[in-house]
């Protein structure tokens, strides 16, 4: 039984591997093939077996009127009767009859007989009971039968091929290809109609994963399935836009009541004499400022911002020249076509955090940008002191701080990368972390098309 089963997945991976990607295809073989099959056993059913009875009958009556023309030709043995017998047999039995004295040749059935061949031998043999020769390749659409009537007599018939088939072969044939590309034309028409609105959706949740704009749909045709999915979907997007409103919305309306306190603690501390203690204090206050400026930047970064067409190409060199400003040694090189359709303030603010990020614990950044075949990718390489490969996971998590060179004295609260990321994968991408070639740290930003 398990070796039964392993056998079949084993044929079911197979025809994954080697069969069409598209439903449209395999939904195309699905028809097919059981139409193809249905088409040769239907064409062998009619030939071997309603061909062959038909042809089978036919080839009794040959044999039959064989006997009648053997009967007259010894019963009229006067020339003017054998003439009458020869006449009627052209006209109305569709015979060419010939009588000869003479002996047949010795017959010797071939290997290999067609169905006329086959099955007139057959009633010769089972009917006749004499001495015959058979010929079916003497070409025009006969064939020629001797028969022995007596010791010096012989008759010679050619027996046309419409004698012995039906004639409507050809036009069950014609029938039945064109009743079946009928068909198919048809079944293509529908499964063409029915297969429209899931490539509709499916349209509709790429555009969704890559936080592009879905208008509003309904499928007002199609199955029920596909109208079901369609209304989940749309649900789906609903709930998805109306959570990510509220964890924006919480984020910044936290931030926001947060800094009054902050302020009152602030002038409280101004107004107390100098000493460790209010030293202290002063820098706690100073880094809940810095984590509240965090949950507002993680908050902006899910705004209510469009998408639009825009020129990647320049973003990037707005924040090269934002850096360059400040006398850092930036460095921008773009390879392809850079129009991509993406949230422009968002993507500004991801990649500045990461040029800036790049600038704290570097002397020298490159950004390089090139566009493939499905999405954009950016590189942003520094020679600052990089982070282990192990942590190039962690580092992404909300407020998670590197000891030493990278914390919370020498730069941000530990939202730069995560906001960075999040900013990315609201556009159906994401980033990355290798080592670079500078010695640091390499950031790879990846947008899709």
């Amino acid at each position: 039984m398990q070796r039964a089963r392993d056998l079949f997945e084993r044929i079911a991976r197979w025809a994954d591997r080697h069969s069409p990607q598209t439903l449209f295809l395999r939904a195309l073989i699905i028809l097919v093939v059981p139409m193809l099959l249905l088409q040769a056993l239907s064409a062998w059913w009619f030939y071997s077996q309603r061909g062959d009875n038909v042809t089978n009958r036919m080839t009794l009556f040959l044999v039959r009127d064989l006997r009648l023309l053997i009967a007259m030709y010894q019963d009229f043995p006067d020339e003017a009767h054998r003439a009458w017998i020869l006449d009627h047999a052209r006209s109305d039995l569709l015979l060419f009859v010939n009588f000869r004295p003479g002996m047949v040749r010795a017959f010797k059935p071939p290997e290999y007989f067609d169905i006329v061949g086959r099955e007139v031998q057959g009633a010769l043999d089972a009917d006749l009971k004499r001495p015959y020769y058979l010929d079916n390749g003497i070409g025009g659409g006969q064939l020629l039968i001797e028969i022995q009537l007596s010791d010096r007599d012989v008759m010679e018939v050619l027996v046309p091929h419409v004698r012995l088939t039906f004639g409507s072969s050809f036009a069950f044939v014609l029938a039945q290809v064109g009743l079946a590309l009928v068909l198919f034309g048809l079944a293509l028409w529908f499964m063409r109609r029915e297969l429209v609105p899931i490539e509709h959706l499916g349209v509709a949740a790429d555009a969704l994963g890559k936080g592009r704009d879905v208008p509003d749909f309904a499928f007002s045709g199609g199955t029920r399935e596909v109208r079901n999915a369609a209304t989940a979907f749309h649900t789906m997007r609903i709930r998805l836009q109306r959570s990510i409103q509220q964890r924006t919305e919480m984020l910044a309306g936290v931030s926001h009541d947060l800094r009054t306190p902050l302020t009152r603690m602030k002038l409280s501390l101004a107004l107390l004499p100098d000493s460790a203690e209010t030293k202290e204090l002063a820098n706690d206050v100073a880094d809940m400022e810095h984590m509240i400026e965090g949950y507002l930047a993680f908050a902006r970064g899910e705004g209510d911002e469009a998408t639009t067409p825009v020129d990647l190409g320049e973003i990037l060199e707005d924040v090269a020249a934002g850096a360059r400003r400040d006398n850092a040694n930036v460095t921008l090189e773009l390879q392809g076509d850079m129009q991509v359709e993406l949230r422009p303030l968002a993507i500004k603010r991801c990649l500045t955090n990461l040029v800036s990020n790049a600038l704290r614990y570097g002397s020298k950044v490159q950004l390089r940008a090139s566009r493939g075949r499905t999405s954009v990718e950016i590189a942003i390489d520094d020679n600052g002191p990089g982070i282990p490969p192990d942590k190039h996971e962690e580092v992404f998590r909300p407020f998670y701080r590197l000891d030493e060179s990278r914390n919370i004295d020498t730069g941000g609260v530990g939202l730069g990368l995560t906001i960075a990321r999040d900013v990315a994968r609201s556009h159906g991408g994401d980033v990355a972390l290798a080592a670079s070639p500078l010695g640091g740290l390499r950031v790879i930003v990846r947008l899709p098309i």
